[in-house]
């Protein structure tokens, strides 16, 4: 007579009974995921802003001048700007302005391009040119003493942030608690 084998692993039933228990932990668990997504787009985009503008100010420094970060119109991957030129929701672009018209004219060097994730709004504000900010050899940035608004697709103060551009062109570590700059 032969032994009796045990057989070790889940049957069927078991495994689908644990599959829809992660599934309904998984549906309650989403939602929460968002705001801290949120959160998490908006500090991506302040730091890539920030970096931009260390960019645009080391290479301007390094050129003498003539640098300028020009905000994107609308494209076909992003319709969130329009005709308001304050609006930076579509990204931008830095380049070596050789005329410093504000417009990237055929065969200036394009040195830096940013696209946004959907559901962030950027508002550039308290300047008098919103569409383009230069950069002149010293590396102040035209765009002094603004304050650039960055806000998640819900108005919840987390996700919720703020860049100040003082007058000598610096920029201070981002301010989460306030959207203006005092």
């Amino acid at each position: 007579m032969s032994s009796p084998r045990f057989v070790k692993g889940f049957t069927a039933i078991e495994l689908m009974v644990t599959i829809a228990i992660f599934g309904v932990l998984t549906a309650i668990a989403a939602p929460s995921f968002k705001p801290l997504i949120e959160r998490w787009k908006v500090r991506q985009v302040t730091e890539e802003l920030q970096s931009t503008f260390y960019v645009a100010r080391s290479e301007a420094i390094k050129r003498g001048g003539g640098i300028t970060i020009l905000r994107n119109g609308d494209t076909t991957d992003c319709t969130a700007v329009g005709s308001d030129t304050s609006l930076w929701s579509c990204g931008w672009t830095v380049f070596a302005d050789a005329n410093s018209n504000g417009v990237q004219d055929t065969g200036e060097d394009t040195l830096q391009t940013i696209s946004l994730p959907a559901n962030v709004s950027i508002k550039l504000s308290n300047t008098s040119e919103p569409a383009f900010i230069k950069v002149d050899r010293w590396g102040q940035l035209s765009a002094a003493n603004s304050a650039i608004q960055l806000k998640g697709s819900s108005d919840a103060q987390a996700s919720t942030s703020s860049l100040c551009i003082s007058g000598k062109g610096r920029i201070p570590p981002p301010d989460t608690d306030s959207t203006s700059c005092t």
